[in-house]
């Protein structure tokens, strides 16, 4: 890695600070049985949910030896408060996808005593802002819910809502709780009156997960400090991408997709709220944009950035060397979330574990610019009937140190836990098998402190949908100029956002 020692000592000041932050593994034989499912999932193949931890570290051994880091003292689970109905069948969990959620049976179980089969998973069938849409159905009905996930483009639309969301103090959640998490987490779970009404067990933190085949095939590059080098800024990463669509003859794009781009771009350079005292105003929606729609226009152009969109089923196979989209992309723009056991990563690599076409040979750098891309907030149910048990859940998996190690072993994510990713950075105990035993973790860790999520608005899950749209359109050549594209993105705005002026 990069720096090494400066990034351990980094993550360990950090957790050493976490007092002034108040705010947001299971093993797989450890129960016989398994969570009820209400809708089948995609699920990941045996191999690749290989806990990271059980791989041998690459950290040499005085890196690894550093002193763990200090843990702030956090109370124990509270009661339910009454507000919220207790002793239902089922803990029914709303989500639009189970690839985290598997890991998490286990880990809340072993912890809590909760039997595995009383979680039961509820599938909204859509992800992105589709799922946005088809959870306001389900509030809507009369179905069972009792915690849901919100994504973090849409989450404060649900928390602002008394009647989708309850306070986590109704099932004996507290803000004290979160001493070691990262501040900006426990910002986002709060709705517009400072009522905590959502946490996170995630840090969403991205970076460039490349092909180190095809790099070193294109490049000559044979490590992640030389490719980091070679697309260190936006110029440098077109740069080097000319070379790779040269040296490929035309097969290889650098980016993954116009979407990909947008997500680093967007969250590495956007610095103030598309919506600012409830107007989006066309000059502060172009201060937003700044470069991005001809960047993405030229490079498109190019042959530099995938003809894939994210979600379609031709976006992940571009990872593998094998199929109709193989080879198509030299890397996918990622977060955290997307780099563990039963990822997008995963996928890319060919949903089939070691046999998969390109599994282990992705690795992962920072890329051209510190960014995010979201994160996952847990929130309660107003109709849940399972009080205590949401309660546990949301402790072990957002709060409880012990806990979320634990998960952090088995799944490879980036707690929302400061003393965690320090100890398992500074440990050298996380070697990720999807990215050739390299970790992840201290890649990431300089782009997990500086995560900054003050200018997000519960409008942003719509605004992202609409302006990719819009982009996609010039870049394909429906729309004839940027400045039709502009427009586009504001009208459908105006159309779409009725309680925003769109100016």
């Amino acid at each position: 890695m990069n720096n090494l020692k400066k990034t351990l000592a980094l993550v360990a000041a950090l957790a050493m600070t976490a007092t002034a932050f108040v705010g947001c593994g299971g093993k797989d034989e450890s129960s016989t049985s398994e969570p009820a499912t209400e809708a089948t999932t995609e699920a990941a193949a045996d191999e690749s949910s290989e806990a990271p931890a059980d791989e041998s570290s690459e950290a040499p051994a005085d890196e690894s030896s550093e002193a763990p880091a200090e843990e702030a003292s956090i109370p124990a689970l509270g009661t339910p408060d009454g507000t919220l109905a207790d002793g239902g069948d089922a803990l029914t969990i709303l989500c639009w996808t189970e690839d985290d959620l598997k890991f998490m049976y286990d880990v809340v179980a072993d912890a809590s005593g909760m039997d595995k089969s009383k979680m039961v998973y509820k599938n909204v069938g859509s992800a992105g802002g589709e799922a946005n849409e088809k959870y306001a159905q389900v509030f809507a009905s009369d179905e069972d819910v009792d915690l849901y996930f919100c994504d973090a483009d849409w989450n404060k639309a649900y928390q602002n809502n008394d009647e989708y969301s309850a306070p986590l103090a109704a099932v004996g959640i507290s803000e004290d709780m979160y001493a070691n998490a990262y501040g900006y987490t426990v910002a986002m779970g709060k709705d517009n009156n400072g009522v905590l009404k959502g946490a996170t067990w995630q840090v969403a933190a991205g970076g460039y997960a490349y092909r180190t085949d095809l790099a070193e095939e294109y490049l000559g590059i044979k490590t992640p400090e030389d490719m980091q080098a070679a697309i260190s800024d936006w110029d440098a990463f077109w740069a080097t991408a000319a070379t790779v669509y040269e040296k490929s003859g035309g097969a290889t794009a650098m980016a993954d997709s116009v979407d990909g781009v947008w997500r680093a771009y967007s969250n590495g350079n956007r610095t103030s709220a598309w919506v600012q005292d409830g107007t989006i105003t066309a000059d502060n929606a172009k201060a937003c944009l700044g470069d991005f729609i001809n960047m993405a226009k030229t490079n498109y152009d190019a042959g530099y950035i995938s003809t894939a969109s994210q979600w379609t089923d031709d976006w992940l196979p571009q990872g593998m060397s094998e199929g109709t989209q193989a080879n198509k992309t030299m890397g996918f723009f990622f977060p955290t979330w997307s780099l563990g056991a039963g990822s997008q990563l995963s996928q890319a690599e060919g949903e089939e574990g070691k046999d998969g076409s390109t599994y282990g040979m992705f690795n992962i750098v920072a890329g051209p610019t510190s960014w995010f891309w979201g994160g996952t907030w847990i929130c309660v149910s107003p109709k849940c009937d399972n009080a205590t048990e949401a309660g546990q859940f949301i402790y072990y998996m957002t709060a409880d140190t012990a806990s979320m190690q634990a998960y952090v072993d088995a799944k490879g994510d980036f707690v929302n836990n400061k003393i965690v990713m320090a100890n398992t950075v500074a440990a050298g105990t996380n070697s990720n098998p999807l990215l050739g035993g390299q970790d992840q973790l201290a890649v990431l860790a300089d782009a997990a402190a500086g995560i900054d999520m003050s200018i997000a608005t519960e409008y942003d899950a719509t605004i992202n949908t609409t302006l990719q749209s819009a982009i996609k359109k010039y870049c394909e050549g429906t729309l004839a100029s940027e400045e039709d594209c502009v427009n586009e993105f504001l009208d459908k705005l105006s159309e779409s956002l009725t309680d925003v002026t769109v100016e």
